[in-house]
């Protein structure tokens, strides 16, 4: 027997009986909402229904929004070193590190913050680090603290994907010392001002950055230092990883960090090694600058006769150097005045002239006294 729609159902009609029972269903909505019979607390689960819903919804949208692009550096060891710094103090005081138990507080949340020894095996690196840039909205989970900083995401992701076969031994060496999964922004208000906290980031005198993404601090100049740390906590400079160290700190603490950096010799290891870029043209850029392209020279700004609120460049790596150039450029870095000045100077720089730049400054430590 073939169906058909009933002669006398016509369009009108049809539209008419759809409003109608939408208008039923949005009432009885409301009516259910407004009876507070519906139990909010935490210690309730949602209905099976509601829970699986949920999840359904949560993971076509991860699926959805997640970025093509996936940087080719995620195996390099130096960033998930990095994310491994980042996670010890921004994530385990909730997710809890491997091999120890979490925060019974965080874990009486609802839906508690999950374990994440195994999350690659569950999501694709573009998945993960949409997730952590973006959080997840009714799950307690937040998003990056630092607005366009995805090259900060990545290294967390880069730390997730060795996970699931790391041993104890190898995730030590990656969170580095004093790690422990209740250590995290209570242990900044505890001890604000430790430079031993810093250290394991950014290095001293005696050893070079724990990634080539992370600036050297030893010998830098002190008020730059300042500022910088003052623009963090003031959300004026963005780094979800920097921002709530920042967010810890007052004004005496970041003069005690900013003179104990300043005061360190610069370290002999930069931990750059070999480098991209033609050297030669990029001490051009770094003397002369590009008169042609309205490029003044670097140096007329971060030279040893330019004033202390500008960073020193001598000694800091090609990536961070390019990777901040680029900040410069697409605008994530154009908050305050002194940025500003950056940002203009950078949209004017290509990738090549960024990328001799950051190698003459990056191989020649000496390069704060070269001739101008």
């Amino acid at each position: 027997m073939k169906w058909s729609f009933p002669p006398d159902l016509n369009w009108r009609r049809a539209l008419l009986w759809l409003v109608a029972y939408l208008a039923i269903g949005a009432v009885g909505a409301t009516l259910f909402a407004a009876s507070g019979i519906y139990n909010v607390a935490a210690s309730v689960q949602h209905f099976q229904i509601t829970e699986r819903i949920i999840k359904f919804v949560l993971n076509r949208s991860v699926a959805v929004h997640s970025p093509d692009e996936v940087p080719a550096d995620l195996g390099d060891e130096r960033l998930a070193r990095l994310g491994a710094r980042h996670f010890r103090l921004g994530c385990a005081p909730c997710h809890g590190m491997p091999g120890e138990d979490a925060s019974p507080i965080m874990q009486k949340m609802y839906p508690a913050p999950p374990r994440l020894e195994h999350a690659a095996l569950k999501w694709d690196p573009a998945e993960l680090a949409w997730i952590i840039d973006n959080g997840l909205k009714f799950t307690g989970m937040p998003a990056w603290a630092g607005q366009d900083r995805n090259d900060e995401v990545w290294a967390l992701v880069a730390f997730l994907r060795r996970l699931p076969d790391a041993g104890e031994r190898e995730l030590a060496d990656l969170a580095g010392p004093g790690s422990h999964p209740r250590a995290g922004v209570s242990e900044l208000a505890a001890r604000p001002a430790s430079p031993a906290l810093c250290v394991t980031c950014h290095g001293n005198s005696g050893q070079p950055p724990v990634s080539p993404e992370v600036p050297a601090l030893s010998a830098q100049a002190g008020a730059y230092l300042q500022r910088a740390l003052r623009e963090y906590r003031s959300d004026r400079r963005q780094s979800g990883i920097m921002e709530p160290i920042a967010a810890a700190l007052d004004d005496r603490a970041i003069q005690r960090l900013a003179s104990y950096f300043a005061a360190q010799s610069m370290s002999s290891d930069t931990g750059s090694g070999e480098v991209a870029g033609d050297v030669e043209r990029g001490r051009t850029i770094a003397t002369v600058g590009l008169p042609d392209g309205n490029v003044p020279p670097c140096l007329s700004c971060h030279g040893a006769g330019a004033s202390e609120r500008f960073p020193r460049l001598r000694g800091l790596s090609r990536d961070y150097i390019v990777g901040q150039l680029r900040l410069f450029r697409s605008g994530a870095r154009s908050q305050t005045a002194y940025a500003d000045i950056m940002s203009t100077v950078a949209r004017r720089l290509s990738a090549e002239d960024m990328e001799d730049v950051a190698a003459f400054f990056a191989t020649h430590p000496d390069a704060q006294g070269a001739e101008r």
